[in-house]
């Protein structure tokens, strides 16, 4: 969904001149349909998705200030569609959480490791973002930029990691069981933030169409700065929160009071790539997932009834696309 958001006075509105691609076909890049392979019951790993970006895509975002090219797909994870037996078994709404009824996916109820494998194809070295944008069985994280002031617009927080590729090579890695722990712990608490009233109330924030949006303008890396009459900085907070930096457990005095006694579990997530140059790179993943419920998840393959995408797109306060 495309939301528009006022440009504030004196200030050009920033020119939507490409739509993000939830998938770009790529030479080395494609999409693999063959199925999950089981290790046991509880356990399986993903068949590979490559996702890639073409130096002839047009940009993601545009303004006087900033050239964003992204590309993106959505990774759901198999994740077993719950009857209405199951939704009834689970109970009130645990207090002190976001979420319209309790989850039926935690994030105690699965491990998951990302395996990823980041490629560039030209010449030149390329800085390269690799986005994570979670899911859970409540919301899809969709974090937009923010217009900072005249000269500065920047991208709002996903769980986001930059790699410098040299040119011709690629870089490898994993974003571990704890990080995907970490990254849902990070939803759950802008979920618990942007339905507090004073993120409503502060920032004029509203659900409209499945999402929440709400004006404002403050800098995504000062959770401090006022982005409206009433001082209070729902987007400054979310980006403190969402950034990678930032750990659950470290006490910080931003992030911690939005963390909820619940967590609901990730359900699956956006896969995006995104660079500030005109670029051929590619990234290719696989996923470790293991049911520590045992009977959370269904094979990849299987026919049976899966979640799928959430009821609801989450953005930050003053995002725009």
């Amino acid at each position: 969904m495309l939301r528009n958001t006022p440009a504030s006075a004196g200030q050009l509105p920033p020119t939507r001149v490409g739509s993000r691609p939830r998938y770009v076909p790529f030479a080395l890049a494609a999409l693999l349909a063959a199925a999950a392979c089981s290790q046991s019951s509880n356990t399986q790993t993903t068949a590979p998705l490559d996702l890639g970006m073409t130096s002839t895509m047009t940009p993601y975002y545009m303004d006087e200030n900033i050239t964003i090219y992204e590309s993106e797909t959505p990774v759901p994870l198999p994740v077993k569609k719950p009857s209405a037996s199951d939704l009834s078994s689970l109970g009130p709404t645990p207090a002190g959480t976001p979420y319209p009824h309790a989850p039926y996916l935690l994030a105690s109820d699965e491990s998951l490791e990302v395996h990823y494998t980041i490629s560039n194809l030209d010449t030149a070295q390329h800085a390269v973002w690799l986005c994570i944008d979670p899911w859970n069985e409540f919301v899809r994280w969709d974090p937009g930029v923010t217009v900072v002031d005249d000269e500065d617009t920047q991208p709002n927080y996903g769980y986001d990691l930059v790699f410098l590729v040299p040119g011709l090579s690629r870089v490898d890695g994993t974003i571990t069981s704890d990080d995907m722990q970490e990254i849902a712990i990070k939803l759950a608490s802008v979920e618990n933030l942007l339905a507090s009233p004073q993120a409503v109330m502060g920032d004029g924030g509203m659900l409209t169409e499945g999402g929440l949006t709400a004006d404002g303008g403050a800098a995504p890396d000062d959770p401090n700065a006022d982005d409206n009459e009433n001082g209070y900085d729902a987007t400054g907070i979310a980006n403190n929160i969402m950034n990678p930096q930032n750990r659950s457990n470290g006490g910080d005095p931003i992030y911690t009071p939005w963390i909820p006694p619940v967590i609901a579990g990730l359900t699956g997530f956006d896969l995006g790539l995104r660079t500030f140059e005109q670029a051929n790179v590619a990234v290719e993943i696989t996923i470790d997932i293991t049911d520590v419920n045992g009977n959370r998840f269904v094979p990849n393959d299987s026919t049976q009834a899966q979640l799928g995408l959430p009821p609801t797109t989450l953005s930050p306060a003053g995002a725009r696309f």
